[in-house]
């Protein structure tokens, strides 16, 4: 099987999504042209995170290995308070790295293939054909478009105003994205590893430093050449000061934003937030003066080592859209599901998409509207629920990072301090659970990833085992205390046969026959422990 002769696909936008998505077509032999409009690329941000899964994808296109030697294998999430106390840990196991992963992708489409400074104004269809109109008055004509084009898409923009005048529209994506909450992001110089020795480890992790009585939030990351990326932000103080009616005003004119073309959270003109100046970055910067640095000295000594030229403000928009495709037009990434970026979902998601079109085109027959829009539904009922699942859990623990209060303490003991890290990790994992591989390529070499679910039962086996051990050492000294000695003991049978119910209840555990029964189980347990509390679900707010 093949894809039609002479197919041809307009991609629009040049970041990692439309990148990833030639690089893809480009195995499956079918022809493409890349569109961007910035002039010069240059990706946002300081790191990404490289799932396991997205990593089995990348050994099909034989980039894994190139990919790996730019990346530092992440053991996890480490959260502190601003002073240095450690309140709890999160367990990972992905890779980290961006703007050299970014220059490599880069490096791996032909330069005939990709035109920058082309920004699109207008696309108009035929029976057979799409035409892709610039600013600059150039065209492009291909089989279909896809909108690799961010959060701002012109593409999406394009394709909303049409359906709009013909009343297809639906309500929820009129609205204008949301968010609540901004950061400044910036990655050092290389740095000296005599003075910061986390540089020279093999592996890293996050440090997160959270503000005491205030949102404000800082993250580290140490990365390959010595460099250490860094993070300030949290919920934006003055939109939480906001009235309903500013709110309302706000809202209005962020939509008059989203309909203008602007590309990038950090060039929006949108009314949320604080101003966008240069001065803005010391303004936010200034929140995090006093915190003490988790590799020593000070955190505005790291923010100093920053070039200005990799210092930028994002706001961390999110919304799910709900129309992902129209006649030749479909969407991919941050154009059609905005994740908030928290375990790397955006990009992984955003690769995914392209990895399941992909496989969609290579089984097409004909490139006649009738034959698309079929493979365009089927895109979107296998990725819409996982896009949607990412999208929440990403909300949900930016939520339990940036909250401030009683009830958002609380709820980070519980997550931090009390849930196993391998349950954690096995939720964070279900969001990855679609695994669409490139049906056209051999298949990966090798499972980058355990069973979640094996390797979830074995740790639970060993928490069981460690828990066991600790009442028999608990039972010993009462034994040797005269009047803890008075109470009633229980008896060597009556914890053999703790043991014996332990191992039970885990081989009950274990004979679940799916993990989302499992995790059903788990949620359920969770929420019934919320009530207890009288606390809120950790997923109030949605851009509906």
């Amino acid at each position: 099987m093949a894809p039609p002769a002479g197919m041809r696909i307009i991609i629009v936008g040049g970041g990692l999504a439309g990148l990833v998505m030639g690089i893809m077509l480009d195995q499956a032999g079918i022809d493409y042209h890349i569109l961007e409009q910035a002039s010069r690329l240059r990706p946002l941000g300081t790191s990404i995170s490289l799932h396991p899964v997205i990593r089995d994808l990348m050994d099909q296109l034989g980039l894994l290995e190139e990919m790996e030697a730019l990346s530092k294998p992440m053991r996890g999430i480490t959260v502190l308070s601003a002073k240095g106390r450690r309140m709890g840990r999160i367990d990972t196991r992905t890779n980290k790295r961006r703007p050299d992963l970014h220059e490599f992708l880069r490096s791996k489409i032909s330069p005939e293939r990709l035109t920058t400074g082309k920004r699109v104004i207008d696309i108009t269809e035929t029976q057979s054909e799409v035409t892709v109109t610039c600013m600059d008055e150039t065209t492009y004509v291909g089989h279909l478009v896809i909108g690799a084009d961010g959060a701002y898409s012109a593409v999406r923009q394009i394709m909303y105003k049409k359906l709009q005048e013909r009343g297809l529209l639906p309500e929820v994506d009129k609205k204008p994205l949301h968010f609540d909450k901004q950061c400044v992001v910036g990655m050092t110089a290389p740095l000296d590893p005599a003075r910061y020795p986390v540089l020279l480890d093999e592996q890293c992790e996050v440090k997160v430093l959270l503000g005491k009585d205030q949102h404000t939030s800082m993250w580290f990351l140490p990365l390959q050449g010595n460099r250490i990326a860094w993070c300030v932000g949290g919920p934006d103080p003055h939109q939480l000061l906001q009235s309903t009616d500013d709110s309302a005003s706000q809202t209005s004119q962020g939509s008059s934003s989203h309909n203008s073309g602007g590309r990038g959270s950090h060039h929006s003109s949108s009314g949320h937030g604080r101003d966008w100046y240069p001065e803005t970055i010391v303004e936010i910067c200034e929140d995090v003066r006093n915190f003490k640095c988790p590799y020593g000295g000070s955190v505005m000594d790291l923010i100093e080592a920053t070039p200005k030229g990799l210092v930028s403000k994002v706001l961390l928009e999110e919304k799910m859209y709900r129309t992902w495709y129209h006649g030749r037009i479909v969407l991919v990434g941050d154009s059609c599901h905005k994740i908030v970026p928290f375990f790397g979902q955006g990009a992984s998601q955003a690769i995914l998409d392209c990895a399941c079109l992909t496989n969609l085109f290579f089984e097409l027959r004909s490139t006649d509207t009738e034959s698309l829009l079929p493979i365009f539904q089927q895109y979107v009922d296998t990725r819409m629920e996982t896009a949607k699942i990412a999208s929440d859990s990403s909300r949900e623990f930016a939520d339990l990072i940036y909250d401030q209060g009683f009830k958002a303490d609380i709820a980070r003991k519980i997550v931090l301090r009390y849930t196993p890290s391998w349950l954690l990790r096995m939720i964070t994992g279900t969001i990855h659970t679609d695994t669409p591989f490139l049906k056209f390529l051999r298949p990966p070499t090798r499972k980058v990833y355990p069973n979640q679910l094996q390797q979830a039962q074995q740790q639970a086996l060993q928490q069981q085992q460690q828990q066991l051990e600790l009442q028999m050492k608990q039972q010993k000294k009462r034994q040797h205390h005269p009047l803890l000695h008075l109470k009633q003991q229980p008896s060597s049978q009556s914890l053999q046969s703790l043991q014996t119910l332990s191992l039970q209840e885990l081989e009950h555990q274990q004979s679940m026959q799916t993990l989302q029964e499992w995790k059903q189980q788990q949620q359920k347990s969770m929420q019934q422990l919320r009530q207890q509390l009288s606390m809120p679900q950790l997923n109030p707010r949605h851009s509906g």
